[in-house]
């Protein structure tokens, strides 16, 4: 490195000049005065020529590592060199602090070079979030086909969102608290808007036939006592901010993620490098780490469909789940049951139930009558052609210690195990595995999809063909064990074509659904 900006120096010569390196032509020079990067090296010239001009003399040590120096030989001897003795000779202490800012002017230089000239259209590529406040930025779908825009901040206000050009004001959702304390900021994006931006930052709107989704869900990072702790802080261990790059690499149109968000719930336990230092509890620090900060790519690739799931119940992660992503209004308190909305996206009505607080393996008959209410609800909205949306399957299949885990009882009862209207398809996850369900007798389509990052479930190795569950029998059953992953959908004419696929993009296993039928091809 400083032996190029030395090449000019010539054996027994009394002044080593940079001056060659830095030399511009008078019009650079001109345009020097208004361009920074090459201010910047006007500057390291001045400073350079100042440092090499100080009289002082001192014997610089050779470096012959790999066949250079720090400054090239100037005689037989190998050990040492000196720049000529005299009123012009460089100090070791001054030679290095040269060198020190010839490498800070040449990074600032390529930083400037990059940035300035976006800056100065108004399209700046680097990442201001630390200059603007906005920590998250993201588009939801919600109920009554409304469209929200919501950033999370460490501003004392709320900012402006440019709809169409035009600004207007964001909305306090949060005011900043001791578990939470950031501000949350949202708006509705009227029907019809074009472009959408906050600081700077361009967000994703809905399209009007949405024609490829991404499917996660189960994404946090397990942290419950009782349970092996998951290594947080090893991406292959949970690879959901991996899973979250991928999916957006697809550009997705839409975003559906089906619930369970938070598992940092207890502290990592003393001595494991494994989760050293991950934060816990119902708090912004916890729903940071171990989800806007990995998703941040994802958010801000596509709009979302949020779905709660039972770790976003009011005695786990529900404060967070209200505080960020319910698409209702904010509550006063966290509320056990929401209501049920529907979210059309062209081809299909996705039917959006909250089954955060269902119970496995019981059915209590208060809980019950509201998920009737709620499913018929959802039932006569349904149209012609909907699938619904919701955290616990209707129909499920796990293992445990060798024996099959059948669920939801609370939905079977709720439904009466019958799903009536233009019902096509159930969309869940709460099994961490991927597990596709077709029954005889006509009942709807069961896939399960829960493996974005959280801990997998132990796989299910009996088959399934044959089980009877909520009263059918299952006629088709896969299932991929061991598998992180996601799913794309592609809508190719009246047909999803269904890819689960890995942490990487490749994909594991091809399936479809056309309109009441969904298969797998292993």
């Amino acid at each position: 490195m400083l032996r190029n900006l030395l090449s000019s120096h010539q054996t027994g010569s009394n002044l080593v000049q940079p001056a060659t390196h830095f030399k511009t032509s008078n019009s650079v020079d001109r345009l020097g005065l208004l361009y920074p990067a090459i201010a910047f090296d006007r500057l390291a010239l001045i400073l350079s020529r100042a440092l090499l001009n100080i009289s002082l003399c001192t014997l610089i040590p050779y470096s012959d590592s790999g066949g250079r120096g720090i400054l090239q030989e100037w005689s037989q001897q190998s050990v040492k060199c000196c720049l000529t003795k005299g009123e012009n000779a460089v100090h070791k202490y001054h030679l290095r602090l040269f060198l020190f800012i010839i490498d800070t002017m040449k990074n600032l230089r390529m930083l400037l070079i990059l940035c300035f000239p976006i800056f100065i259209l108004g399209l700046v590529t680097c990442d201001n979030s630390k200059n603007t406040g906005i920590i998250s930025s993201w588009v939801q779908a919600g109920p009554k086909g409304v469209t929200i825009a919501r950033v999370i901040s460490h501003r004392d206000n709320c900012p402006e969102i440019r709809v169409n050009g035009v600004g207007v004001q964001m909305e306090v959702r949060h005011s900043p608290d001791n578990d939470f304390p950031v501000l949350v900021c949202e708006i509705i994006i009227p029907q019809g808007t074009v472009t959408a931006s906050v600081e700077g930052r361009a967000l994703k709107l809905p399209v009007e036939n949405p024609k490829r989704l991404v499917v996660i869900a189960d994404t946090g990072c397990r942290l419950e006592t009782g349970d092996v702790p998951q290594s947080c802080n090893d991406p292959q261990a949970w690879p959901f901010e991996r899973i979250a790059k991928t999916a957006a690499s697809f550009n997705p149109d839409l975003v559906v993620h089906v619930g369970d968000y938070l598992y940092r719930e207890d502290p990592c336990p003393p001595g494991d490098q494994g989760c050293e230092g991950s934060p816990f509890g119902d708090n912004y620090a916890s729903w940071d780490a171990d989800f806007f900060s990995p998703a941040n790519k994802l958010l801000r690739a596509a709009p979302w469909a949020f779905t709660r799931g039972n770790h976003e119940e009011c005695s786990r992660g529900g404060k967070g789940w209200f505080t960020f992503l319910d698409p209702n209004p904010p509550f006063e308190d966290c509320q056990e049951f929401t209501p049920p909305y529907v979210i059309d996206i062209g081809l299909v009505n996705l039917l959006m139930l909250d089954s955060s607080a269902a119970e496995d393996n019981s059915a209590p008959a208060d809980m019950v009558e509201v998920y009737a209410s709620q499913i018929a609800t959802l039932e006569n909205a349904s149209g012609d052609n909907a699938w619904f949306v919701t955290h616990h399957p209707f129909w499920g299949i796990g293992e445990d210690s060798g024996e099959l885990l059948m669920i939801n009882d609370t939905l079977q009862a709720a439904s009466d195990n019958v799903l009536t209207g233009g019902i096509n398809l159930v969309l869940s996850a709460h099994i961490h595995l991927f597990e596709l369900l077709n029954f005889e007798g006509g009942r709807q389509s069961q896939f399960v999809i829960g493996m974005s990052g959280t801990e997998l479930d132990p796989p299910v190795t009996k088959p399934l063909v044959g089980v009877e569950i909520g009263g059918a029998t299952v006629a088709e059953g896969i299932v991929l064990n061991n598998q992180f992953g996601f799913a794309l959908m592609e809508l190719e004419g009246d047909v999803w074509h269904v890819s689960i696929r890995g942490v990487e993009g490749e994909e594991i296993l091809a399936c479809e659904i056309d309109g009441d039928l969904a298969t797998c091809f292993p």
